[in-house]
């Protein structure tokens, strides 16, 4: 059986702009038990309005000494978003987060954010699947 990030992904994923302020990241993330949101953007000058990932960020980049209204795109991470299709295989989902030794990775379908795989997600997953 061949497991794709579909089958074991988070959904539905939150969003913010990079606007918003720390503090209301911080919110989120303790009210959902999510430690990675997407950082987006809509374009103005497409039809129709494309979303745009700017970046993302994490438990871990909100948890450093910053202000609670520092606001995000600030503290976010632009440079290592990695975005896998949500058709792909839990394999190679894994194989790019182990590459780019990251946690979190954005799972899209038709320009949309569908889900988020985070390693937390692996680990469900083995437990839920015999690996025998």
């Amino acid at each position: 059986m061949r497991i794709q990030v579909k089958d074991f992904m988070s959904s539905p994923v939150i969003t913010a702009t990079g606007e918003n302020s720390v503090q209301e990241i911080r919110t989120f993330m303790k009210e959902k038990g999510i430690h990675a949101i997407p950082i987006v953007s809509y374009s103005k000058d497409t039809t129709p309005v494309e979303m745009i990932i700017r970046g993302i960020v994490t438990a871990t980049d909100i948890n450093k000494e910053v202000h609670n209204n520092a606001i995000v795109e600030h503290v976010m991470t632009s440079s290592s978003v990695h975005v896998v299709h949500i058709n792909s295989s839990a394999q190679a989902a894994a194989k790019m987060m182990l590459r780019h030794k990251v946690h979190h990775i954005v799972a899209m379908h038709e320009g949309k954010i569908e889900g988020m795989v985070s390693s937390l997600d692996f680990v469900k997953l083995v437990a839920e699947h015999s690996l025998e």
